[in-house]
């Protein structure tokens, strides 16, 4: 893929650090907090696993909603549905109860699943946006454009990232706690998406 004249790679680099370092500046301190204590407060919770996905969910829903001031991300924007997308058993339960959609009855090989459209990917839309993966919600772009986040091109280059420590700890408090230490591609557990879809 050609990448357009106006794009300069250092230019969008700094970019994305900007947008960055305005993040963290700018974040209340009400979600900084929440989000420190997180993990924390998921492994004190006395519920099932699949209750504490479920609060993760929500307040990532809250967290990211203040994230999406920053990043080019929106809805129709799809090159991230063209990456590898980790499912653990937890999540899986997760998809077949808020998607309303099972499973294949039986798991496809592991191969490279990169530059595949995920099953869920409906006319550039997620199907199943409500019930979606831990990485999926978690995934953003810093960078003033998505044109970085092309399958092609996505690879070859290294922007800042966000890293949220609490949300990261309870979600891997949440995969012990359900025994979900294997993780699959979502292409190997629902199937691959039909071509054009």
């Amino acid at each position: 893929m050609r990448i357009p004249y106006a794009m300069n790679l250092d230019e969008e680099k700094v970019s994305a650090q900007n947008n960055f370092n305005r993040l963290v500046a700018e974040i209340p301190v009400r979600l900084s907090e929440r989000e420190d204590r997180f993990a924390s407060m998921i492994e004190r919770t006395k519920t099932n696993p699949a209750k504490k996905l479920e609060s993760l969910y929500s307040f990532m829903t809250e967290l990211y909603e203040f994230v999406s001031k920053y990043t080019p991300c929106k809805k129709g924007c799809s090159g991230c549905c063209h990456y590898s997308v980790t499912v653990s058993k937890v999540e899986i339960v997760h998809i077949e109860k808020n998607a309303k959609i099972k499973r294949n009855r039986s798991i496809s090989p592991r191969q490279d699943f990169h530059g595949l459209q995920c099953p869920f990917l409906k006319q550039g839309v997620c199907s199943i946006y409500e019930a979606r993966p831990f990485v999926c919600r978690k995934h953003v772009a810093l960078t003033s454009t998505n044109t970085w986040c092309s399958p092609d091109i996505s690879n070859n280059e290294t922007f800042p990232l966000l890293h949220f420590s609490g949300i990261n700890d309870a979600f891997e408090h949440i995969r012990s706690e359900s025994a979900s230490f294997e993780v699959y591609d979502i292409r190997q557990i629902f199937g691959h998406a039909a071509p054009n879809e």
